[in-house]
């Protein structure tokens, strides 16, 4: 991890530097192959997604298999852990809890004779991307779905990648939240089909859900013909933590957003030079034994960043500056520090409150503005 230090001359230019490798995956090549997947997707339909199924996906499949008519037939409850069962409903509860106080209100105002009124009505139609390429992620598919339902929006669509062994856990989620409009398509096709329709999927009103640099250059491009939810980049995060707090916590919650992707951003600000080496040595000794150490390796190198500066109170002007997706405030002026921060997507406020329970199971959304966007 690069180590720059506030009391630096040209501090943040230094910082304005690394900022700019963080960006939303899209290039003008991958732009241009998007843009032309959905023109075919617009002109052909179903035709070119079993075609873009099979160039990009390597499943073969055909017209009737698009719609997944039967979500039973894809697991069965016994290949399923009943611990994993009973914490995803764990998290659908308490994401309802918290979804439910954002429902907006209706209001009137009176004035000159002439009455004025606000009235909120739920979407006809969304469509919720749920990523299912090099990972599978069935907390994504709550996170959208369980707004929608306490919205009141009245169709639903999933769509998410083809593949020859359907994830049996997407298959449960699907299932137990009564989703019964899910399609077998992937990338930025997907969010063709969910744009213009074809023969087989009708279009919808927006369009939510993470995804990866096509998607997300998809979603961009389709704005305007249909709402979207954001443009998500890699996954980022920042800890401020301290002398006080436990090196190895900080440790896993720098890994737990950099084992997402190569490009993910871990910041960690502190007062302590010592702190920081310690950290680094637990994510050296803690790495070993992860799958993914290799891509917790190249975010580290390219994203990471450690930021030594000596009153922690002033780090909310470089937190406001970063505008970072997650934010987790472990050391002493958290409170403080919380005052003063205006850019954040999620806020993680003490030692116990890691970002991880926030991305399964705390009851907020996981969802959130990445690259700056907050």
């Amino acid at each position: 991890m690069k180590v720059i230090e506030y009391t630096s001359e040209n501090f943040w230019e230094l910082l304005d530097q690394h900022l700019s490798l963080r960006q939303i995956e899209t290039n003008v090549k991958i732009d241009e192959v998007v843009k032309s997947i959905l023109k075919d997707v617009k002109e052909f339909g179903d035709e070119k997604i079993i075609q873009f199924a099979k160039d990009f996906d390597k499943v073969s499949l055909k017209k009737n298999d698009l719609k997944i008519s039967n979500l039973k037939k894809l697991y069965s409850l016994d290949q399923l852990n009943n611990e994993t069962i009973e914490s995803f409903r764990v998290a659908i509860n308490n994401i309802k809890k918290f979804h439910q106080k954002q429902l907006p209100e209706n209001y009137e105002v009176i004035n000159m004779n002439a009455r004025l009124q606000s009235i909120w009505k739920p979407m006809d139609s969304v469509g919720l991307y749920v990523p299912g390429g090099n990972a599978v992620y069935p907390s994504s598919l709550i996170m959208s779905v369980v707004p929608a339902q306490i919205a009141g929006v009245k169709r639903i669509v999933c769509v998410t990648p083809p593949t020859d062994n359907f994830n049996p856990y997407v298959a449960f989620l699907l299932d137990e939240l009564g989703i019964n409009e899910v399609y077998q398509i992937g990338g930025a096709q997907a969010i063709a089909a969910l744009a213009y329709g074809t023969n087989t999927i009708q279009p919808v009103n927006k369009i939510f859900g993470p995804g990866n640099a096509y998607v997300a250059a998809a979603k961009k491009q389709v704005f305007g013909k249909v709402g979207i939810d954001l443009v998500a980049g890699p996954s980022e995060i920042v800890v401020v933590a301290d002398d006080d707090n436990n090196p190895e916590w900080v440790a896993t919650d720098l890994m737990a957003q950099a084992e997402h992707d190569e490009n993910s951003q871990s910041i960690l600000i502190t007062n302590s030079k010592v702190f920081s080496d310690k950290v680094l040595d637990k994510i050296e000794n803690l790495k070993k034994e992860l799958s993914k150490k290799e891509i917790i390796n190249a975010s580290l190198e390219k994203h990471g960043l450690i930021i030594l500066i000596d009153d922690l109170n002033l780090s909310s002007e470089i937190i406001n500056k970063i505008g970072p997706e997650h934010l987790h405030l472990q050391s002493s002026e958290k409170e403080e520090i919380l005052k003063k921060v205006n850019n954040a997507g999620g806020i993680f406020l003490g030692n116990y409150s890691t970002e991880a329970f926030g991305d399964y199971v705390a009851g907020t959304n996981h969802v959130l503005p990445t690259s700056g966007a907050a």
